[in-house]
C-alpha cells in the first residue's frame, strides 16, 4: 500500500460516517419497485428465483390399506364407525316393557298361596284337630338341636338309596348265549366282512358287552354315622319350626278324609311327614294322599325327613323320638 492511499483511508472513513444532527433517511433516495434492475439476458426473473428457493408443499399422506395377514381376515372398519350410530339410535329409541315370562299354572298357585304355618324354632307346637296351637314343649337337644354336615347327610342318604336296589339286573355274554359255534361262511372269496360267530355281540341275538350282572349295591355306613345323620334332618325341620304335634287326632278306622281336613287346617307347608308309633291305623289313613307319607319311628329314614318340608308327629311318636 502506498503513502497516498494510506493518507485517503481516514478520508474515506469520515465521509462514510454521518454527521450528528443530520437525517440521513431524508437525503438517502428509495429506488422505486419499478425501477428494479432488470434481469439480464440468460438470468430468470426475480420472482421464478424466489418459487424456486421456497419449498415444494407436502401432499397429504395416503393411508395404504394394510395387507391382511395370512389365515386372518382384514379388520371391519365399517362396524366401528356405525357402532356409534347404533349407541345413539338405541338411546333414543324408546325403551319397550320386556314380557315376563310365561309361568306354569302349579307354579303360579304356588307363588300365589299364603307362606305356609311355622312353629317356634327349637319347639313342637301341638295343634288339636281344628289346627289351632294348643301348647309348645322344647324338644330334646340330643335329637333336634345337631348341627348339619352335608358330608354326612350326603353320604347317609346314597346309602339309603343304595340299599333299596335289588341288583338283579343281569345279561349274557357271548360265551352264555345258546347257539352254534360254527363259522358262518368261509373267510375269503365272498366279499363279505369275516364273521367267525352267530353269538358275536356285533350281530342280532348275540351277546352283550359289558352288559350288567347281579350285584350289591350297598354302602357300609357306621351305625353311629347313621343316627346322627337322622338327628341333624330332624334338627334342620326343628330349626325352622317345622314339627307339629297332632294331639287332636284320633281314629278308631282308616279314614283318609279325616287325616286331610286335619292336613288342611294344619296348613304347614307340603310335603307331610307324619311319623306314627305303632298305629297302623293312622298310616292305612296317610298312604292315599299324594302330597303326605307316612311312617314308623322305628323305620324313620334319613331321606324320608329331608324330602319332607314338614313333620307331623303323632303324641306316641313325640314321646319315642323326644325321650329316646
Amino acid at each position: 500500500m502506498s503513502a497516498d492511499e494510506i493518507k485517503k483511508t481516514p478520508d474515506v472513513e469520515a465521509a462514510a460516517e454521518p454527521e450528528e444532527g443530520v437525517d440521513t433517511a431524508a437525503e438517502t433516495p428509495v429506488a422505486p419497485e419499478s425501477a428494479a434492475a432488470e434481469p439480464e439476458p440468460g438470468e430468470k426473473p426475480a420472482a421464478e428465483k424466489a418459487a424456486a428457493e421456497k419449498p415444494a408443499a407436502k401432499k397429504p399422506a395416503v393411508k395404504k390399506p394394510q395387507k391382511a395377514a395370512a389365515g386372518k381376515p382384514a379388520a371391519k372398519t365399517t362396524a366401528k364407525k356405525a357402532a356409534p350410530k347404533k349407541a345413539a339410535a338405541a338411546a333414543e329409541a324408546p325403551a319397550t316393557d320386556v314380557p315376563e315370562p310365561r309361568k306354569s299354572a302349579r307354579k303360579a298357585a304356588v307363588e300365589a298361596a299364603p307362606e305356609p304355618r311355622r312353629g317356634a324354632p327349637g319347639m313342637a307346637t301341638f295343634v288339636d284337630a281344628a289346627g289351632a296351637e294348643v301348647e309348645t314343649r322344647q324338644l330334646a337337644e340330643a335329637r333336634f338341636a345337631v348341627a348339619a354336615d352335608v358330608d354326612t347327610l350326603h353320604l347317609v342318604v346314597r346309602a339309603e338309596q343304595a340299599a333299596r336296589r335289588s341288583g338283579t339286573a343281569s345279561t349274557k355274554t357271548r360265551g352264555e348265549v345258546s347257539g352254534s359255534t360254527a363259522k358262518l361262511y368261509r373267510q375269503k372269496g365272498t366279499g363279505r366282512a369275516r364273521a367267525g360267530s352267530v353269538k358275536s355281540p356285533l350281530r342280532t341275538g348275540g351277546g352283550t358287552t359289558f352288559g350288567p350282572k347281579p350285584r350289591a349295591y350297598t354302602l357300609k355306613v357306621n351305625k353311629k354315622v347313621g343316627r346322627k345323620a337322622l338327628a341333624m334332618a330332624l334338627s334342620d325341620r326343628a330349626a325352622n319350626g317345622r314339627v307339629f304335634v297332632a294331639a287332636g287326632l284320633r281314629l278308631d278306622e282308616p279314614s283318609t278324609h279325616a287325616v286331610e281336613q286335619f292336613l288342611v287346617n294344619l296348613d304347614c307347608a307340603a310335603p307331610v311327614l307324619v311319623v306314627t308309633h305303632d298305629e297302623p291305623v293312622v298310616v292305612k289313613s296317610v298312604r292315599n294322599l299324594p302330597y303326605a307319607e307316612a311312617s314308623e319311628v322305628a323305620a324313620l329314614s334319613t331321606e324320608q325327613v329331608l324330602r319332607a318340608r314338614s313333620l307331623v308327629l303323632t303324641e306316641k311318636a313325640f314321646t319315642a323320638l323326644n325321650e329316646a
